[in-house]
């Protein structure tokens, strides 16, 4: 992935490699995960698939409302906190923003 990279969001100012085909990228206003679609696919539950926005071979959540979703369904790939805390901020923010995650 090449530096400053386009995004749905605008050009790239940093990006972290989180997992395999798993990106968090920071734009100058902006940000979110891109997610290989294969990688997603593999990876994230219908519902969490359901949240993404498809954008050339990407899934992306953006950093608002989005990404908290791949967080909480994998706390492992945001390795600056415990994985506990992750799930727990993650869930409290789908809660807030996407609360059909949770419904039956």
């Amino acid at each position: 992935m090449p530096g400053g990279m386009h995004t749905p969001w605008g050009r790239a100012q940093t990006q972290h490699q989180l997992a395999d085909g798993v990106f968090w990228v920071t734009t100058e206003v902006h940000g979110g995960l891109l997610i290989e679609i294969k990688q997603a696919e593999e990876t994230l539950s219908e519902k969490a698939l359901s949240i993404g926005k498809r954008w050339n071979d990407f899934l992306t959540f953006e950093q608002e409302k989005d990404m908290m979703v791949v967080f909480y369904e994998h706390p492992e790939w945001y390795p600056w906190m415990e994985e506990e805390l992750v799930e727990q901020l993650a869930e409290e923010s789908l809660r807030r923003d996407h609360p059909n995650y949770f419904a039956l």
